[in-house]
């Protein structure tokens, strides 16, 4: 909305009397400040600007930074601009400038800064991250950051990591080891650790690359760690479950992204974030944008469709428009042994969370006594042993089914060949399979 002639005219007037106001006081022409109108509610702004670090320059010795605008939003109207007390609103500036000023010096040393910094900006080196792996990296940064408060205050000022960091972070690596933390997360913590640093360095020349690069941690993945894959015995107890409950409302929200991590090997990510709109209807192709890339999954299950029609189509069998996400947050709540609470929870603004299918599969794991250790992920390696052992497997084209960007991973479960046509699991055949 934009402001009329006329309120241009007395905006000119009042940054006139404004200056007067200054002169009156003598105040100084520094910090300088501006006096505007929000178009919305046509009451006087006053805008400003202060400094915020964004990194270091090692030639000058000298923290970068930007200047970042503020506004003062004030109750007076236009007609009303001889309320405005000049002097005041110059102290809180100068106030606010000087906060921010001593800000900059301690958030350029500060660690607690830059990780907050780190764990919360979804971008990083261009690309989209997953709320996964903004959280990943919160688990291990933030308990490490926790201890160098408690052993080693020294090195929350970042820049004493240049000299003495690797062997602070050794010792907590140790200390980690001493406590019987498996090393798998020790790996872990050490490769989130030591990317923060290294994405750091990026942010700021004066902190050397792979500084923190130590040997014997960056270990292989224990296999044996790893959660196990669905077998085909696994895959026939959960599709009779499916076919069983199809009809019961306590079940319904979680059998449609069972039967997608069955059938298509899909991350648990992928599917709670899948949206009406990547979907089309006609050719049933689901297009979508994962882990930096495009990918495409043909929905060619008639079960599946069937499981999905409340989720994408009203009922009048258009495509629903009421939503963005397919899985909205939606699932019925068995009432208690006193015959309150339950009921429907209800939110088409949020999809599903992944805690929350984790939280589900691993109940209905349990219920059917299956390997306990199986998570939503054994589906996805399912999915990939299946499709390599029962076929001559085309290990290129199932790394392109499951989105994964190097063959590698996919040889890890076999080396057999895949017939390029194949996209989904054959349920009838997994059940005939004997």
């Amino acid at each position: 909305m934009s402001i009329s002639t006329s309120e241009k005219k007395k905006l000119e007037t009042i940054r006139k009397w404004v200056k007067k106001e200054r002169r009156r006081y003598r105040l100084s022409a520094q910090p300088k400040f501006s006096i505007g109108v929000d178009s919305r509610t046509k009451k006087i702004i006053v805008r400003y600007s202060l400094y915020e670090v964004v990194g270091y320059n090692i030639k000058k010795d000298e923290v970068k930074t930007k200047l970042k605008r503020k506004n003062i939003y004030t109750s007076f109207k236009l007609n009303d601009y001889e309320l405005l007390n000049v002097r005041r609103v110059y102290n809180q500036i100068v106030k606010d400038i000087e906060k921010a000023n001593k800000q900059v010096i301690s958030d350029s040393v500060n660690i607690h800064s830059w990780v907050d910094k780190y764990i919360t900006n979804e971008m990083r080196y261009g690309k989209k991250l997953s709320p996964r792996t903004l959280k990943s990296d919160k688990d291990m940064i933030v308990p490490y950051v926790k201890w160098l408060e408690e052993n080693h205050p020294k090195y929350l000022d970042i820049y004493n990591h240049i000299d003495g960091g690797k062997k602070v972070l050794e010792e907590y690596l140790i200390m980690k080891t001493n406590k019987g933390y498996s090393k798998n997360t020790i790996a872990n913590s050490y490769r989130r650790i030591k990317g923060f640093f290294n994405w750091l360095s990026d942010e700021d020349e004066s902190i050397p690359y792979n500084m923190l690069k130590m040997k014997g941690y960056s270990i292989e993945r224990n296999a044996d760690k790893l959660p196990p894959a669905t077998s085909i015995d696994d895959m026939k107890v959960l599709i009779k479950w499916m076919d069983d409950n199809k009809e019961n409302k306590y079940e319904r929200h979680f059998i449609p992204i069972l039967r997608m991590l069955l059938l298509y090997g899909c991350r648990i990510s992928e599917v709670v974030e899948m949206k009406i709109k990547d979907i089309n209807v006609k050719t049933k192709i689901w297009e979508f944008f994962s882990k930096s890339s495009w990918r495409q999954i043909k929905l060619d299950s008639e079960s599946l469709w069937r499981d999905l029609d409340y989720w994408v189509f009203d009922k009048k069998g258009k495509v629903r428009t009421d939503k963005e996400y397919v899985f909205h947050l939606e699932y019925w709540r068995r009432g208690g042994k006193d015959g309150k609470g339950g009921g429907v929870k209800m939110n088409l603004d949020n999809h599903i969370t992944m805690s929350g299918v984790e939280h589900k599969f691993k109940k209905v794991i349990l219920e059917l006594g299956l390997n306990p250790k199986l998570t939503p992920h054994s589906c996805r390696r399912g999915y990939i042993t299946y499709m390599l052992e029962k076929t001559n497997g085309n290990v290129p084209q199932i790394a392109y089914n499951v989105g994964h960007k190097t063959w590698d991973i996919v040889r890890m479960y076999n080396r057999a060949r895949l017939p390029k046509e194949r996209m989904s699991i054959n349920f009838k055949e997994v059940l005939e399979n004997e």
